[in-house]
């Protein structure tokens, strides 16, 4: 009889692989067949039915629910194919099927802890099993059975397995720095095995994220609006120095003009510009780790402390994450270009036959998906950032649709939302205007308003769009196996895409020389 073989990941991160024979397997948080340990979980979670191949799966009415893949809730019973997921918790179960030569069967009554299954290697055949060394008797632990379904107590706890703690950027505390974290696979099919925090991909939990890192925001809102004070003041002093100087020079004026409009585009964009990405990207980095873990370094740092840290530590990357950033951007639209169904996304009927309007949209949708493959480099923990940006991409292109759907969505709440504050921001002005016409403050008023309600709108709502691609991207990618199809599709769409493989084949680990994986992304 053959066996059925499953990937389950643990909220910790953990992930192992078991064959099943025919039976039936309940799922629980400290008791069942298959023992989770995970808090959002319960007790009795779901149950696995295999029978002569086929594979369902029921919900046991569990508190938190069980999802599919995208999101979407289970309800009854549901018919599992090689490849599909059930998220459990912060737990996962993917349906692999294997012979059942290659991983030792489970007996349905057997306790599944009990059990080692010989690990994976890139997907491919397992490695025979190894029988553990004979150990005498008198150290021996007594086995640990699972009552049966039904019967009274429940069996012992059984202590998992030691798994090392989280520091930034994902890595484990014993993987040493210039190496790939315990979660980058490049070489498997699954090419991560992050855990997961976050139950659904709604609007919901992107506001929870948003105002877990409020702080974020009011410091991003502090700089944006002394930014816009120093515009107001740059441009008051321009005007002025403009009349002042071309009244003894029209020369000095051009000198003065043209000096001092160098001097400013040169300021913001090496100084203030760099330093406000270096803010998002500690952001984004508080973002990945409440996304993957649910708290920030397990609660002992505080989020400022922990963003910092990881700039820092991964300065390299984040440096080069900021040149990649226009390097992505220009593989994405060139991706889009060749999408030929984006116009079936749209909710008015009729608005498909307007191009512009449909390019526009993708355009604006796609805005943050360079920000979202950031932070699956900082989730997957590989210190390749060409490499996972690579498989970050080819990873967009095989769920465009489901990420696309989420920046209509964004697009149409920026432009409802950019009104809304116009509209506060703009009425003290306007008011100001008809109580006084033809006064100049009331014209100061309206374009000091303009510019502070867009510092608003950066501070708030490009945050909020951010966490919500950025949510649904980690979503569908959960467990999902990489499609190389894509591969060629975007190196013949984009020859930045090609130069970016060239670079993560290139790519070479500090002090350690080139990286086994690095042939392999070409």
């Amino acid at each position: 009889m053959s066996s059925c073989v499953f990937r389950i990941q643990f909220s910790d991160g953990h992930v192992e692989e078991r064959a099943l024979g025919d039976g039936r397997y309940q799922i629980g948080r400290e008791a069942g067949h298959i023992v989770l340990r995970d808090p959002k979980a319960s007790a009795v979670h779901g149950e696995l039915v295999i029978q002569g191949g086929a594979v369902t799966y029921t919900d046991l009415g569990s508190t938190n629910g069980s999802l599919d893949a995208h999101g979407r809730r289970l309800t009854g019973t549901t018919r599992l194919s090689p490849g599909q997921s059930v998220q459990l918790g912060h737990s996962a179960l993917t349906y692999l099927r294997a012979p059942a030569s290659e991983l030792p069967r489970i007996a349905p009554t057997q306790p599944m802890e009990a059990v080692s299954a010989a690990p994976a290697v890139g997907g491919a055949a397992h490695s025979p099993v190894v029988p553990p060394p004979v150990v005498p008797p008198a150290v021996v632990p007594p086995p640990v059975v699972s009552p049966p379904v039904g019967a009274q107590g429940e069996p012992p706890p059984v202590t998992p397995p030691p798994t090392p703690a989280r520091v930034s950027g994902t890595r484990p505390a014993s993987q040493p720095p210039g190496t790939s974290s315990a979660y980058s696979h490049p070489d498997r099919e699954v090419r991560h095995s992050y855990p997961l925090a976050i139950t659904s991909a709604g609007i919901g939990e992107s506001l929870s994220l948003l105002l877990k890192t409020l702080p974020f925001l009011l410091v991003r809102l502090g700089i944006l609006g002394a930014l816009t004070v120093a515009t107001i003041l740059f441009w008051l002093v321009f005007y002025w120095g403009m009349l002042f100087f071309s009244g003894i020079s029209s020369v000095l004026g051009v000198i003065w003009g043209v000096g001092l409009a160098v001097v400013a585009g040169s300021l913001w964009r090496f100084v203030v510009r760099y330093l406000l990405y270096l803010l998002k990207a500690a952001h984004i980095a508080v973002l990945t780790e409440l996304i993957t873990t649910g708290s920030i370094a397990n609660g002992s740092k505080g989020m400022f402390e922990y963003g910092k840290q990881v700039v820092t530590e991964r300065f390299g990357q984040v440096n080069a994450m900021f040149a990649l950033d226009l390097l992505i951007g220009g593989i994405v639209s060139a991706f889009n270009r060749t999408l030929n169904w984006v116009a079936s996304l749209l909710p008015i009927p009729g608005l498909d036959s307007v191009v512009g309007v449909v390019n526009q949209l993708v355009r604006a949708s796609t805005t943050y998906v360079d920000e979202t493959i950031f932070s699956y480099n900082l989730a997957r923990g590989d210190e390749n950032v060409f490499r996972s940006s690579r498989d970050g991409l080819i990873y967009y292109a095989q769920n465009a649709k489901e990420v696309l759907k989420t920046g209509l969505w964004v697009v149409v709440l920026d432009r409802v939302c950019t009104v809304a504050i116009w509209v506060v921001m703009l009425a003290p002005g306007f008011l100001v205007s008809w109580a006084l016409p033809g006064s100049t403050g009331g014209w100061l008023m309206l374009i000091a308003a303009v510019l502070f309600a867009g510092s608003v709108r950066s501070a708030f709502l490009h945050p909020l769009f951010l966490i919500m691609v950025m949510v649904k991207f980690h979503s569908v990618a959960r467990n999902q196996p990489i499609n190389l199809e894509w591969d060629q599709r975007l190196a013949s769409a984009s020859n930045k895409f090609r130069e970016l493989e060239k670079q993560a084949a290139a790519w070479v680990s500090p002090g350690r020389g080139p990286q086994p994986g690095a042939a392999h992304a070409a």
